[in-house]
């Protein structure tokens, strides 16, 4: 399907959407919240995307239940003390043993050691069945091989963990109860400088051992897996990232409630050199992103080169999303490229950023064909639309691109920093475009640096400060633009030495003012509008 025919179809249900937002709700932290959907369908609608995409289907788990407590299972005692590891082992390896099934987890509350996944089992957690992860650090030897913030690490194993599997699913109305507090107490410990520097064989060091504790395990991961389901599910504290999507494919993730905003990288739903992956229908209030893209990072990432690809996040919520994070994040370990996003129908609430792309120098590779549809923030803490190449400072190594980002029908209401794009000097953002941006109780508008063939194009913007600052812009399209501020002079001021090529069919040339090295003749009224 084309981009203008995807246009026309969101068009068309606009209308529809932002009806569906003021009227629906549902409770978190004992508040009313909206979301942009009344209920979450069974069905899984077809996929219409700017790219190709696969159909996607629930795995086909055969149709047979193994219920833990008749492998041994007791519910959890006051204590706390009376495990069901081996029991729901035993469940998984009788499931497996006869070609898969349910492995059932009963209304209850259930204490137990980490989760090891096989091919053809599905998780089930009934409604009101409560899976508590253990407190004792030892129950998460040995260590398995992970993905630790971009690099490949082994470390103490994740909570739940489906390593090289396929056919694997954790569905139900149930929780999973991180009990995330005793790992945090660990912090945030980043190894993976040192780590990367030494083969995956001998990175056990960066886990357990020698001195090097304090690598969160993160709560699912999905390692080099395929035929992926999570669905339905709640998950409270988790020790770091919640569900980890890593080398995999065929993956969705649907109706799920994360609730990590005490946990440092509680990030909400991570895909990590994955492809094919459908997230839809998720309610996220976390203390990290909330749903974010990796590909890995710096020479680990560059050496493995397996890009993010082929991803429709559509129809979320995300609410109080905190520590710097945002809604949908693109990085910042992008060393393996990413490309073909589709993000579309989602409300951003009390979240520090909206839409953000974070990378850096060392990354390298590419960011491109970004796709961004039908997006409602309210009261956002920093940037509602933020492009950043230069975000972890100055850096050294190869520099990222970041390219084709297409950006339509944003409501913003409450912002310091409305659009703010950040490319470095010797490696510009370029081809943006951005359309149908409504901006309300801004402080500072848009501001732009180093970015190439940019068009704005039906922006209402209203902003305490100039409403529009751009350095080293070139071939800017302003088209049908609405900027209001409450500085005296032109809403809009460029400057920089390489600003140039400012198409403005339908401005006064009172309402830019230029800086002193941009020439004078920069402004023009004839040049067809970029197109890519």
């Amino acid at each position: 399907m084309s981009t203008k025919e995807i246009d026309f179809q969101n068009s068309l249900r606009k209308a529809a959407y932002f009806l569906i937002i003021t009227v629906s709700s549902f409770t978190i932290s004992g508040q009313a919240q909206t979301k942009p959907y009344s209920e979450v369908p069974y069905e899984i609608a077809p996929v219409e995307a700017p790219f190709k995409m696969p159909p996607f289907n629930r795995p086909d788990i055969p149709n047979k239940t193994f219920d833990i407590r008749d492998f041994g299972a007791k519910e959890m005692d006051a204590d706390k003390t009376n495990k069901c590891t081996d029991a729901i082992h035993k469940a998984i390896d009788a499931a497996s043993e006869s070609g898969g099934g349910t492995v059932l987890v009963p209304a209850g509350q259930w204490l137990t050691g980490p989760v090891h996944l096989k091919s053809n089992i599905n998780l089930h957690l009934e409604k009101n069945a409560s899976l508590f992860f253990s407190e004792d650090k030892t129950d998460y030897l040995p260590v398995v091989p992970q993905r630790y913030e971009g690099v490949e690490v082994y470390n103490y194993s994740p909570l739940i963990y489906a390593a090289n599997v396929t056919n694997v699913s954790i569905t139900g109305k149930g929780t999973l109860e991180g009990q995330g507090q005793h790992w945090l107490e660990w912090g945030t410990v980043q190894p993976r400088a040192n780590a990367a520097k030494v083969p995956l064989s001998r990175r056990k060091n960066f886990g357990k051992g020698a001195g090097k504790e304090g690598m969160r395990p993160n709560f699912v991961v999905f390692w080099k897996s395929k035929n992926i389901l999570v669905e339905g599910i709640t998950l409270n504290e988790s020790p770091m990232w919640n569900i980890h999507l890593v080398y995999s494919q065929n993956a969705i993730v649907r109706d799920i409630t994360v609730n990590s905003l005490d946990s440092q990288n509680g990030d909400g739903v991570v895909v990590d050199s994955s492809h094919d992956v459908l997230l839809e229908y998720n309610q996220l209030h976390t203390g990290d992103d909330a749903i974010v893209l990796k590909s890995g990072f710096n020479e680990d990432g560059l050496a493995i080169n397996i890009p993010t690809e082929n991803v429709v996040i559509r129809n979320y919520y995300a609410y109080k999303v905190r520590t710097g994070s945002g809604g949908v994040v693109f990085g910042s370990e992008t060393s393996g490229g990413i490309r073909n996003v589709y993000v579309h129908d989602a409300v951003f609430e009390k979240c520090d950023r909206g839409i953000r792309f974070k990378t850096a120098r060392g990354r390298g590779n590419v960011i491109e064909n970004i796709f961004v549809r039908d997006i409602s923030m309210k009261d956002i803490t920093y940037e509602a639309i933020n492009i950043n190449t230069a975000y972890a400072g100055a850096g050294i190594g190869p520099s990222p691109m970041v390219r084709n980002i297409d950006i339509r029908n944003i409501r913003i209401d409450g912002v310091p920093d409305a659009i703010v794009l950040n490319g470095l000097p010797e490696k510009w953002i370029e081809n943006i475009r951005m359309d149908n941006i409504i901006v309300t109780n801004s402080e500072k508008g848009i501001r732009l640096a180093r970015v190439k063939n940019i068009t704005l194009e039906n922006i209402r913007l209203k902003s305490e400060e100039r409403a529009l600052i751009g350095k080293d812009v070139y071939e800017l399209y302003l088209k049908n633009i609405t900027l209001n501020d409450n500085e005296k002079g032109a809403p809009i001021f460029l400057e920089g030495k390489y600003t140039g090529v400012i198409v403005a069919p339908d401005l006064p040339k009172s309402d830019i003012d230029l800086g002193e090295e941009v020439d004078k003749n920069a402004i023009m009224k004839n040049i067809p509008e970029a197109k890519w």
